[in-house]
């Protein structure tokens, strides 16, 4: 081998040494994100209750130190008879990698309900805590699911541990678009998601 290939060669492997660290990090799950989502079907059975509707969410994300990240929500149902439920929530998480694309989510923090019905209004603030586990489980496909209870009781609906499930699809690095279920305790949304990383 001639000292010209074997320069060419190294050169290829120290080019090939650099990309691998982006690619992996083109791979990686993204914490830093702002998202949207719709609600075609929402419902609350609470207190022999049973109203449905539609609604919307926004949500965001923000690392603020290595594995750590702040996040702030809101959503709005306006379902049968008038009924407005709002949803509010900050807080903070931690991700932790249990292996190749596999993240351990914890969250915590701050929820406030409003319901108003005509005239009436009844709201409450309390705590959220749950874990969830998020993954790319094939090429531009991201499952996410796993518990959170909210201890809050506002018009009849009581605090309750939820299911929750969500899927994705990653067009590009910055864009994704997917579904998303809850259902627990008197509460139950499906809904459409688009999401923006930057």
């Amino acid at each position: 081998m001639n000292v010209t290939m074997k320069m060419n060669l190294k050169n290829l492997f120290c080019v090939a040494a650099l990309a691998l660290p982006l690619t992996t990090m083109a791979d990686e799950l993204s914490y830093r994100y702002v998202d949207v989502a719709h609600f075609p079907e929402a419902e609350i059975d609470a207190d022999g209750v049973d109203v449905d509707g539609d609604g919307l969410q926004l949500r965001g994300s923000l690392p603020v130190y290595q594995n750590i990240f702040a996040l702030a929500e809101f959503q709005d149902l306006s379902l049968d008879g008038g009924v407005d439920v709002t949803r509010m929530m900050v807080g903070a998480g931690g991700h932790w990698a249990l292996g190749n694309n596999l993240d351990l989510i914890a969250r915590g923090g701050l929820a406030h309900f409003e319901v108003d019905v005509g005239r009436f209004d009844d709201d409450d603030t309390g705590l959220f805590a749950g874990v969830r586990l998020r993954t790319i489980v094939a090429p531009k496909i991201e499952l996410e699911g796993g518990v959170e209870h909210l201890a809050v009781d506002v018009a009849g609906i009581d605090g309750d541990t939820y299911l929750i499930g969500e899927g994705r699809y990653n067009f590009t690095s910055q864009f994704s678009a997917g579904l998303l279920i809850t259902v627990g305790g008197d509460t139950s949304v499906f809904g459409a998601q688009g999401r923006f990383n930057f």
